[in-house]
């Protein structure tokens, strides 16, 4: 009896994952491969007091199914910048990479040429901020978790209006999306802590910190342009936003980038 009731479960489980996957299965995924430039301000103050301020360089992949009701978009970012103070006296290298995962609902569809997206993204980052004028303590590992509410937007419209060629390429699609800050977790040392205490010596000290909208008013958004050049092609232009800050065991850190954005968008 106890076995039929466990072959009845598993056969009830795998029918709702059937259910449950093969619409995901079945919908279109769009691909985008963007890479940017522009400027970014970061300070530390685990390392110095110092602000910066350079050019950094971003890649940044998203991946997107359309025209389900609910829906997964998975995002993958490389941040990379060089950094100088503002007298030119010191300088730092500042990387991080992330991993992006969303759950959307689609609240709003008007005719396919309008729809809003609203849900929850999970935004793991990892990464460093390395002095190069420092002899004591000159990294800082950048490592955390942010559970964010977030929202995107899309316009779909014609730039030709003929029945021609030329009108069925004139696609146009508006992309805008916002993630703002919730709660989370980081890593940080303490104030006045060095690497060398925490993992050699094992001195714990409050260094996973659970974060809020206050101690990490982390906020991020990306506009972009697509224009389809074939069925299964579109270029972009945009623009990236990623604002990170962190103020937690008496420390301050921030990375504000502003990158412009080229790519190109297939699987239409």
């Amino acid at each position: 009896m106890k076995i039929s009731r466990r072959l009845g479960l598993i056969s009830l489980s795998f029918i709702v994952c059937h259910l449950s996957f093969s619409p995901v299965r079945a919908q279109r995924t769009e691909t985008s491969y963007q890479i940017g430039l522009g400027s970014t301000k970061i300070l530390d103050t685990y390392l110095s007091q110092e602000k910066f301020h350079g050019e950094g360089f971003t890649f940044l992949s998203v991946s997107e199914p359309r025209g389900q009701v609910w829906s997964s978009v998975v995002q993958n970012q490389v941040h990379l910048t060089s950094a100088e103070d503002r007298a030119g006296h010191e300088s730092v290298l500042e990387g991080c990479y992330n991993f992006m995962w969303g759950r959307y609902c689609r609240v709003y569809n008007i005719s396919g040429m309008f729809d809003l997206r609203v849900g929850a993204l999970g935004n793991f980052g990892l990464g460093f901020i390395y002095n190069t004028r420092n002899s004591n303590n000159p990294a800082q590992a950048r490592l955390g978790l942010q559970i964010m509410p977030s929202a995107i937007a899309n316009y779909r419209f014609r730039i030709f209006r003929t029945s021609t060629r030329l009108g069925r390429l004139g696609r146009a699609t508006l992309r805008y999306e916002l993630d703002l800050p919730l709660v989370g977790v980081a890593f940080s040392p303490n104030y006045g802590q060095s690497y060398y205490e925490l993992f050699s010596q094992g001195n714990y000290d409050h260094n996973i910190v659970p974060t809020t909208f206050v101690s990490a008013p982390c906020f991020r958004q990306q506009l972009a342009l697509s224009h389809k050049v074939n069925r299964s092609l579109a270029v972009s232009v945009g623009y990236l936003g990623d604002f990170q800050q962190l103020r937690v065991n008496n420390l301050k850190q921030h990375v504000l980038s502003h990158h412009l954005m080229l790519g190109i968008m297939k699987g239409l």
